[in-house]
């Protein structure tokens, strides 16, 4: 049996977070990614410990932490315009207030793909106040089918279906 678990992201960097805690566009809120990591800590431990004791199975831990992470440190170097600010946006100062609905206002470059100075652009790392967008899931996706032990671990999704 395989089981492939990903890990809490960075909580304290979403929209709704910066929005409610009146944060720069690059600021995150200090408590929820502390605890974030201390649970994540946790869990690799575990994974490790599971994989040790249960033969026959294994246990592959998505560092979807350092994937978001990565994204919003970078954002520029990934093609998008912003890590800060929510395409689907129903007010607040990131777009963080309240969660997509009929209501809300769809960023223009949603669906941008097109080629400028070298980079896709991709709009925004964040769709609505807590989720990445499709843009930044492809990414995520592409890193652990194919990325390294620091986003996956202990091999990658792609080794993992060749075993």
């Amino acid at each position: 049996m395989t089981f492939v678990v990903g890990n809490v992201g960075p909580i304290g960097c979403i929209p709704y977070q910066k929005t409610i805690n009146q944060l720069n566009e690059d600021e995150c809120v200090a408590l929820p990614n502390n605890l974030a990591l201390q649970y994540n800590a946790r869990l690799k431990d575990l994974l490790t410990q599971l994989n040790e004791n249960l033969p026959g199975a294994t246990f592959v831990h998505a560092n979807v932490y350092e994937l978001v992470m990565e994204l919003i440190t970078n954002y520029a170097k990934y093609g998008f315009t912003t890590a800060s600010r929510a395409c689907c946006r129903n007010g607040g100062q990131f777009a963080g207030i309240v969660p997509c609905g009929p209501t809300s206002s769809i960023c223009s470059d949603r669906d941008k793909h097109a080629v400028e100075m070298g980079a896709s652009l991709r709009g925004h790392v964040f769709w609505d106040p807590y989720h990445p967008s499709e843009a930044a899931n492809a990414i995520i996706a592409k890193q652990l089918l194919d990325g390294d032990t620091k986003y996956v671990s202990p091999i990658n999704l792609r080794h993992l279906r060749d075993l």
